[in-house]
């Protein structure tokens, strides 16, 4: 199943000379897809730091030349059956890849998450910041050892709002979720958790409150139970039944904060890749992620896939000339 036909892989801004598995992961994919891979490298405005030399252009021609020589080594180190291409840039690095978005169409960005040692997260700011404005789907990847996944972890959401268009991403979810784990003979988990607001006002007006509890969580499970299920019959039309009957997806339906059983999950099953979506309601710039994902995100420690949702709208916006 090919599902990209432009991979944007944002490079660190550190010298690498040696491709990480991060990297190779991204070749690997775009080989898989027969997609065309950019390797985008952002380095800082050079006003900041050459305002005072005497030749300032003559120093900014060589440091671009430099990262340029660099670039070209790790094109060179990589594999030659797939198309690949640079860009070198000058900003910020998160506008500057947005806006590379647009204007290329890239249909994924990839890169390593920016790990702070002083902060007990995985993410940084650039990584926020690409989760949550860019318009296209976004791949973090945790420094490691390999470039496979073995457990993954697809979360998705059930609820009647239409405006957050989560049957769609759903399928979105699953659809990549799954081809992963077929690609990396990874076991895929399903989950989706829910709260029931609305049992904590029960004991204002029933007479036999914990019974009506009881029944109303029930009836909620028995609910995105069937819908869960819908959900399996979808994917398994999509990869067809042998795929399906071979990635047997497992699932949970848990009642719980998804801000909270969502990082709970990842970490009791031990889990590479997180695929989940950024939901808020679409079509308005400047409403850019959930509040739910957003706290998701701040506790994870691996690996994850974000998507947007359809009509979403990039508060960021390519400048004219």
């Amino acid at each position: 199943m090919k599902l990209f036909k432009r991979i944007a892989f944002v490079l660190s801004n550190h010298g690498q000379e040696v491709p990480e598995p991060a990297l190779l992961r991204a070749v690997e994919l775009a080989k898989t897809n027969q997609a065309e891979l950019t390797l985008l490298k952002v380095i800082p405005s050079f006003s900041s730091f050459l305002a005072f030399s005497s030749d300032e252009q003559t120093l900014q021609r060589k440091f671009i030349e430099q990262e340029e020589t660099m670039l070209a080594q790790l094109v060179a180190s990589l594999d030659k059956n797939i198309c690949i291409k640079t860009l070198l840039l000058t900003g910020k690095r998160y506008i500057e890849t947005i806006h590379q978005v647009q204007i290329h169409g890239f249909d994924l960005v990839m890169k390593e998450p920016d790990q702070l040692d002083w902060l007990d997260r995985l993410f940084g700011s650039d990584d926020m910041h690409l989760l949550r404005k860019c318009p296209c789907p976004v791949w973090l990847v945790k420094r490691s050892d390999t470039t496979e996944c073995k457990q993954i972890l697809a979360a998705v959401a059930f609820d009647d709002d239409e405006q957050t268009h989560n049957d769609e991403l759903n399928v979105a979810i699953l659809e990549f979720a799954s081809s992963l784990s077929l690609s990396d003979f990874a076991t895929l988990h399903v989950l989706n958790s829910y709260e029931t607001p609305e049992a904590g006002f029960i004991s204002l007006w029933a007479e036999n409150p914990e019974k009506v509890e009881k029944d109303m969580l029930e009836s909620e499970h028995m609910t995105r139970t069937g819908k869960m299920r819908g959900l399996m019959d979808k994917l398994k039309a999509r990869i067809g039944n042998d795929s399906f009957q071979f990635l047997s997806p497992r699932t949970y339906i848990i009642p719980g904060s998804p801000d909270r059983e969502v990082p709970k999950m990842a970490a009791k099953l031990n889990i590479d890749l997180v695929v989940m979506g950024t939901v808020a309601r679409t079509g308005i710039a400047g409403v850019i992620i959930g509040n739910t994902a957003e706290s998701v995100l701040s506790q994870l420690n691996c690996s994850v896939f974000a998507i947007k949702p359809k009509g979403f709208v990039s508060p960021l916006s390519v400048p004219r000339n």
